[in-house]
């Protein structure tokens, strides 16, 4: 943070404190996701193409009921806790009123998305317990995160894929990975991970004096806009690729895409951050901020433009050549969302409850039009066209974002202190 409580890039990287969170955060995410990717290597050379296209509908696509079934809960608690005064309220007692609610949702939307795809019974179960799973953990992370203890926080949530990354890789080789061991290995490590994160977590809050309010709860409504464009975003594409073409192309899709998550990576340590830490800021330079993340996104860009065929081809034993056409379009998406993660954090963490009301209803309009393009794009061209209307959807997403934030522009300078909840 720069001199006078006033916030650039540059100052949050140069403060040994911040550039130390930022860092551990990041190394947790890449991490979990060099896994992922050594994980969806095994299975591309483990499985046939049409029982990897389930299992990454299962981990990539899927998901995404969660946070339907979430209701912007989790969001609700980071924003309300992190203001000065959060350590007062119980966060222990809300968590738990909270699961009351989000889990039950959990089982009912992890149900009806297996059965929209004809999930036999095995991968039906793994998309229950799946989504339950990221219910729990999602609550039960939003407290630390809220503390600014961003890293605990962050280990949480990649717990389960960590578990299953490894063992994705341990029973490829000692070769007994096949199609069961993967879905009772989804099973096992949600379950397990969210039952022993969500126990301790809610041991080790200390209970505040104060009862949180019900007006964060309805207030999570208004969030859940933000935290369901994200995810829909980045699951959308494959879920509709898994309904109108074969489960071999969704694999080609899921395959090449994840070797494709620098952006990813870099999107969730800034925004992990930055949405809890606007509420105390006394300004946000979006200027400055912005010039830093298209440095950040020039280098990313560079290197996979130059070696992500290559890496597609070596990495895939030239299986998935086909998708290398992906890149160009992904790319364009990534950098789009980077440049995302400045008004998506603006507006979930500080402006008042207005923006937030806005921003619902252009996220779900927005949400429409991604389909619409989706369905045309892919009739038309396929998997490029797919991945096209992900990016032309970031692009209405961002700009969408800067309309919010530049009608509550004068909130840039001070906290909001008219967004009281009751």
């Amino acid at each position: 943070m720069a001199p006078g409580g006033r916030f650039s890039l540059a100052g949050l990287f140069q403060s040994t404190h911040a550039h130390v969170r930022i860092g551990r955060v990041l190394a947790i995410v890449v991490f979990g996701a060099a896994l992922q990717v050594l994980a969806q290597t095994a299975l591309a050379r483990a499985l046939p193409k049409s029982e990897v296209g389930i299992i990454s509908l299962i981990l990539g696509a899927l998901p995404i009921l969660s946070t339907l079934s979430l209701l912007g809960q989790d969001a609700a608690t980071v924003r309300f806790l992190s203001r000065p005064g959060g350590h007062a309220f119980d966060a222990r007692a809300h968590v738990k009123r909270v699961l009351l609610l989000v889990l039950p949702l959990g089982a009912i939307a992890g149900a009806a998305g297996a059965a929209f795809y004809g999930l036999p019974g095995a991968a039906a179960a793994a998309v229950v317990v799946l989504v339950v799973s990221q219910n729990a953990i999602a609550l039960a992370t939003s407290v630390p995160r809220a503390r600014h203890e961003y890293e605990r926080a962050m280990a949480g949530r990649w717990l389960p894929l960590i578990i299953i990354g490894v063992s994705y890789i341990t029973l490829f080789a000692s070769h007994s990975l096949s199609y069961g061991a993967a879905l009772v290995t989804i099973v096992v490590s949600f379950g397990a991970a969210a039952l022993l994160y969500t126990t301790w977590q809610l041991r080790a809050s200390e209970p505040g004096r104060e009862r949180v309010p019900a007006g964060v709860m309805r207030e999570g409504f208004f969030l859940f806009g933000i935290t369901v464009s994200f995810s829909l975003m980045v699951s959308l594409d494959k879920m509709v690729i898994g309904k109108m073409l074969p489960y071999s192309e969704l694999a080609v899709y899921a395959t090449v895409f994840s070797i494709m998550k620098a952006f990813d990576f870099i999107f969730y340590s800034l925004t992990y951050v930055l949405m809890p830490r606007v509420n105390v800021w006394e300004k946000v330079n979006l200027r400055r901020l912005n010039i830093g993340i298209a440095g950040v996104a020039a280098i990313v860009t560079t290197g996979y433009l130059l070696f992500g065929d290559d890496v597609v081809h070596i990495l895939f034993a030239g299986r998935y050549d086909a998708g290398i056409v992906l890149i160009g379009p992904f790319v364009l998406a990534g950098i789009l969302k980077l440049f995302y993660a400045v008004p998506s954090s603006v507006v979930g963490g500080r402006l008042p409850r207005e923006a937030l009301k806005g921003f619902l209803w252009f996220n779900l309009g927005a949400i429409v039009l991604n389909v619409a393009l989706d369905i045309a794009f892919i009739n038309l061209w396929g998997l490029v066209g797919a991945a096209i209307a992900t990016a032309i959807a970031w692009a209405i997403r961002l700009l969408g974002g800067y309309i919010i934030i530049a009608i509550h522009r004068e909130h840039l300078d001070a906290p909001s202190t008219d967004d009281e909840v009751t």
